[in-house]
């Protein structure tokens, strides 16, 4: 049975207590939706030496559907008996892999209770998707068609809903469970039966069959994919940065505080170290409703003088050994190789809210951002290599192939290794949209064409600033 209990006002893992002071600080990075949410682990261990059961139980994959693009798979999981009511709001994933293939893996944002006695299955199965284009070789999706069994890797985010006293308690909503996943799964895949499993194992073959015109087209999918995303990469990668800012909120009458973060992307423009990102990784408290919502209701205030900023090269390690912030390779505010050149004027609105627990209503005043989400950090040293703009006036066709470079989940990983992802851009007046919501760790990215060119700043949801307003800034 899994322990969860109030203790001190606090959710906690009683035999974990001091990792869930430290992830407190804002050390791991969630979705964007659970920011300002506190984070707790799961007990590693039941007891001295022996390892604690994962609190969910991946119970199987099933076959959903396969054409000559993806195969579609079902994942039906549970969570352990837990000693105390609760809900689980959502469930997020993060890098899944079954059997090292990448894995499309939905978030789950149906909720469910758990229970005291038995295992609570989720209401429905996880949609996942595994993309041929995606992997270097059809052989282990063909491995994984004939197997019984998979083991699937990751990491998952379990949000947990609080009630009354213990939001008041918390001053936050909810709580999060970072769970590593490591789990071999059944796989159920055609139920017994032979006609189904003969016509997905037709797909593969003629996938696999170098003459075939459906093999041709993915090997060149494939191929053209890799070489973009190798050619991308040498361009960007010496350009690329993992933000992440510190900050206090304080009670002016107990003196009570807490620290928070937030991670984001930067990109260097200049051959002096200027380092372009999104104003609200440098300024969340002016942007992120859950913050504004706890310095209005409960009067909290900015510390000011603890507001810190470390800025990590590609490949640099963000976390030491005992998962606190290493900011040994990075450029720092506190040792003044980092500091701000310039932040866009705010432009605050009075925007309604409404609390997604007791759906009570309230008035916000939150920087609007859109171009003018974009602040100017300087690094200390020389020769840095910068990402080149795309040409003014250079117009993009509609659904434009485009190229999201970034740290999402920013501090969820010991190193900072970025990950690139093409998504169809969009534009739209004075901004640009992309196809796809933006992971947290993402703002403040750079968007490029194939040939490697900034065309728009990544902010917020799906919004771009276009280079060319968000370079205005650029002293």
């Amino acid at each position: 049975m899994l322990a969860l209990c109030l203790v001190t006002g606090f959710w906690i893992a009683p035999s974990f207590a001091p990792a869930a002071q430290k992830d407190q600080k804002g050390e791991i990075e969630l979705p964007s939706e659970l920011r300002g949410a506190k984070i707790y682990r799961f007990p590693e261990e039941t007891k001295p030496g022996v390892p604690a059961p994962d609190p969910v139980i991946y119970r199987s994959f099933s076959f959903d559907g396969i054409n000559l693009e993806r195969l579609a798979l079902k994942l039906s999981l549970s969570i352990r008996p837990v000693d105390r009511a609760a809900t689980v709001r959502k469930i997020y994933f993060q890098d899944i892999r079954a059997n090292g293939v990448p894995v499309h893996l939905e978030t789950f944002d149906q909720e469910f209770k758990l229970s005291k006695k038995e295992p609570a299955d989720l209401p429905a199965p996880l949609q996942c998707t595994i993309v041929f284009a995606e992997v270097e070789s059809l052989k282990p999706i063909q491995e994984i068609v004939n197997q019984d069994k998979i083991r699937i890797t990751g990491q998952s985010f379990i949000e947990v809903k609080l009630n009354p006293l213990e939001k008041l308690a918390l001053r936050t909503k909810r709580v999060v469970l970072p769970v590593n996943v490591n789990q071999e799964v059944p796989l159920q895949m055609f139920s017994g039966n032979p006609l189904l499993r003969m016509a997905a194992l037709k797909v593969l073959d003629t996938l696999a069959d170098p003459s075939s015109s459906a093999a041709i087209a993915l090997a060149k999918e494939h191929l053209a994919r890799i070489t973009q995303d190798r050619t991308l990469d040498s361009q960007a990668r010496q350009s690329l940065f993992l933000i992440h800012s510190e900050y206090v909120l304080r009670d002016p009458q107990s003196g009570a505080s807490e620290k928070f973060g937030q991670s984001g992307t930067g990109f260097v423009i200049s051959a002096e170290g200027k380092l372009l990102t999104a104003k609200r990784v440098l300024e969340p408290w002016k942007f992120d409703p859950q913050i504004v919502l706890l310095m209005t209701r409960d009067h909290l205030e900015l510390d000011a003088k603890t507001i810190r900023l470390i800025a990590w090269p590609a490949d640099a390690t963000v976390l030491a050994a005992d998962g606190s912030a290493e900011p040994q390779s990075a450029f720092d505010s506190e040792k003044q190789t980092l500091r701000v050149l310039a932040t866009a004027p705010d432009r605050m609105e009075n925007l309604d809210y409404q609390d997604p627990d007791s759906g009570e209503k309230t008035e916000l005043r939150l920087d609007a951002g859109g171009e003018n989400d974009v602040a100017v950090l300087q690094l200390t040293g020389e020769s840095f290599q910068p990402l080149t703009p795309a040409a003014p006036g250079e117009e993009l066709p509609p659904d434009a192939k485009t190229a999201l470079y970034s740290f999402p989940y920013g501090l969820s990983r010991p190193q900072a290794v970025p990950s690139l992802f093409w998504v169809k851009a969009n534009v739209e007046g004075n901004a640009l949209s992309i196809d796809r919501a933006l992971n947290p760790g993402e703002s403040g990215a750079p968007l490029l064409t194939p040939e490697g060119k900034v065309v728009g700043l990544c902010s917020d949801a799906r919004a771009c600033v276009p280079i060319a307003v968000a370079s205005k800034l650029i002293p």
